[in-house]
Parts: C-alpha cells; structure tokens; sequence
C-alpha cells in the first residue's frame, strides 16, 4: 500500500514540475500583452532578433492603434544585411501585408535607413515632415526607441490632418448607377464585365452615373468620387473613371496612376468620338458597354507592347461596310455607263456636223436688236487655316494632368451629350 501510495505522489510531482513551465511561458505571455492575440498583420519584422518579444509586442500594438485609428499601415523593417534595391523590399512588405491603400515603412538595413509612402499615404505627408520622421527615428539610440519614435510622429502628423479610415459604405462598387440608367439584367452584365476587366488587368475601371453633382465641374466630382471611394489598384492606384451627370448632360473622364499613362488625351478623344454618340441617342448601356470594350482595348495595348494608343498610334476605325457598298455601287454604275456609251457610240451612222450651218436657211434671219449680256463670273478661294490645338497637349501626344481637391493628380477630359 505505502509503495503505491509513493509512485502516485512521485507522479504527481513530476507532473507538477513539467508543467510549471508551461504555466510560466502563459503567465510570461500574459505580461507582455501576447496571450490570447493573433495579429493579422505584422507590422514589425525584426530579422535580427534585436528586439525583444515584449517590445516588439509593444510597437505592433502601437502600430495597430495608427490603423485603426487613421487607415494608414505604419511598417518597420530591420535586417543586418545590406540591401541593393530598399525600395523593392519595402514594396513587397507593403504588398504582402497591407490591409489598405496606404502606407508608410520605415527600414534598417545594415548601413543606412530608409523611410517610404505608399497609396493614399503618399497625400498624407509633406517631403519635409518625412525628412523630420526619418531623422528623428535616426537620432535615437536603441532600435526600440526609434520604431516608438517613428510611430509617434506618423500617428500625430496624421492626427493633425485629420485622416481617417475610409469606411466600409465608401468601398463603391465599379458601377455605381444613381440616375438609374440601366437596369435589371444589363446593370448586372455590365457590373460583371466592369469587374472581369479591372480583375484581369488590375486597372480599376469604374462608371458613375448622378443626376446631379452640385456645385463641383464634371472633373472634380470625377476625380473626388475616385479617390474618396477607395478606387485603383496596386500602390499608385491605377484606374479610370466615367462619370455620367444628367442635370447638364455633362461627361467627364477621371484617370488616375497608370491609367494617365495607357489613357492618353489623343486617346481619350477617340474613345469618345465611339461612346458619347450612344449616350446622345439615349442607348447608355450601348455607350457603356463601348466604354468597357474601349478600356479593356487600350490597357491590353499598353500591357502588351509598353506603348500606349496616342497621336499617330491610335486603333484603325473599322470597316465601314455601308460606306464600302455606296462606293462599289457608284463604281459598278460609272463603269456600265462607260460601256453603254461606247456601244452607243458604234451604233451612230450620222457624220457629226460642226456647226448648225447646215440647217439654216440663207437670209432668213434678221437681227432687230443687239445687246450684251454678263452671264456669271469666276472667284478663287483660299480657305483660311483652321487651329488644330486641341486644348489637350499642344498636339504632342501625353497626357495633360491636374490636381484634384486632395493633391492626387489625375489626367482627364470632359463634355456634353
């Protein structure tokens, strides 16, 4: 009995004592603030373990807290080794793990320090508040103090400004239809086409359609409603916008990244000489869906030879088959008169006279009145040159830029229907 009595209590005891350190690890945990979290993002990489669990705990909340708070993911990056190319990894950091459209990321590698925007970001900073962040961050002399210290500018900078999260109900679809010009079945195509498109190219392309837009140009509620939206794909936010307003039958283009790249103004003219004639006859799913086309033509143009549509280089119209069908029946008609009048000819037994002599009776005419008469006369005209600008680039080619109401620049064109 009492030899049982010991091997349970020695059990017990080993028990105990390999599970103290588990309860300790917890308890250890629990102090640092990582028990029970599972952060969806990391927003510190530290490759070379310089800072502790705890502290490195410590910024990713802090980190967290400027997301939440601003919409703006704030990065840090440590590594001994240097780097060839800072920017490239920063990109990959912002890409792999950002849950939004903006960024900042500040990185060590082994000799220098290097500070990024990315996204919306890049509006929410001036180049000299980013030179302070950096030399600030720089100046410290622990790892820890300077993450604590970029965080710490970048998150009272964006609180100065007043930046926020975009919410969840500004997140708008790519076809957004409030004047209610298509409906049922071909919204739903058409929404559905919109998205196979800017999925497939990764170039947003977006149609807006209002029946009023205030006080604002046709441009800068374009380009306000693209950026405010959450719009564009990859860090410079690539897209192009179409907005429709019926109060003035206004239209207006909004392109935005590499969208003012592949949508050049000789560009955007020609895409307008073949979708606003729909809109003109009240066929605007027609004119849409010509738009899309339109959109899908050009960027798979610029993604396949780098070079975009532009003076010079613009798609051939196409064949014009009714023009095509005029033409031949006017030839095929000339060419059988011709051949009408040359049997005609064959068939003449009378000698052409060369004057009417022949006909006239001698002394039979009396002239009892003579007078001159001016019957018309004959004016050269030269036309005078027309200009040719555009309003556009000078007939250059590119694309003319602006700036909307929050710094972003955009290209762009406008009109009536």
């Amino acid at each position: 009995m009492n030899k049982k009595i010991t091997a349970f209590t020695v059990a017990f005891l080993m028990v105990f004592v390999m599970a103290f350190p588990v309860f300790a690890s917890q308890d250890d945990a629990a102090k640092d603030g990582t028990a029970g979290e599972t952060a969806s993002v990391t927003h510190i990489v530290d490759n070379e373990k310089m800072l502790s669990k705890k502290n490195k705990a410590k910024l990713e909340s802090a980190a967290e807290k400027v997301y939440e708070k601003n919409g703006v993911e704030v990065f840090g990056y440590l590594t001994g080794q240097t780097l060839d190319d800072a920017k490239s990894v920063s990109l990959t950091v912002y890409q792999s793990s950002a849950r939004t459209d903006a960024a900042i990321i500040l990185l060590y590698d082994a000799n220098k320090v290097y500070l990024y925007v990315y996204g919306r970001a890049e509006n929410d900073f001036t180049d000299e508040e980013l030179q302070d962040i950096k030399a600030s961050a720089k100046a410290e002399d622990t790892y820890l103090k300077s993450f604590s210290k970029y965080i710490e500018m970048t998150s009272s900078l964006l609180d100065e400004k007043g930046v926020q999260p975009i919410p969840s109900e500004r997140q708008q679809p790519r076809l957004v239809d409030r004047a209610n010009l298509v409906s049922g079945s071909d919204e739903t195509a058409l929404l559905a086409k919109l998205d196979e498109i800017s999925e497939a190219r990764q170039i947003d392309v977006v149609i807006v359609t209002e029946n009023a837009i205030g006080d604002k140009t046709s441009t800068q509620y374009a380009d306000d409603f693209y950026d405010y939206n959450g719009f564009g794909f990859n860090d410079s936010r690539d897209g192009i916008l179409l907005l429709i307003s019926m109060e003035n039958r206004d239209w207006a283009i909004s392109t935005h990244g590499l969208g003012i790249d592949i949508f050049t103004d000789a560009g955007q003219e020609y895409m307008t000489d073949r979708f606003v004639s729909y809109l003109s006859d009240g066929d605007y799913y027609g004119g849409f869906d010509c738009f899309a086309d339109l959109c899908d033509q050009f960027i798979a143009q610029y993604q396949e030879t780098g070079v975009a549509y532009d003076v010079g280089n613009l798609p051939k119209a196409p064949f014009a088959w009714g023009f095509s069908i005029f033409i031949s029946l006017a030839v095929g008609l000339l060419a059988g008169l011709i051949t009408a009048l040359v049997f005609k000819s064959e068939l003449t037994s009378v000698k052409i006279q060369p004057s009417a002599v022949g006909y006239t009776k001698p002394d039979s005419l009396h002239l009892t009145e003579r007078n001159d008469m001016f019957l018309y006369h004959v004016v050269n005209r030269t036309a005078r040159p027309k200009d040719t600008d555009s309003g556009h680039s000078g007939g250059g080619g590119g694309s003319s830029t602006h700036h909307s109401s929050s710094g972003s620049t955009h290209g762009g064109s406008h009109g009536h229907f």
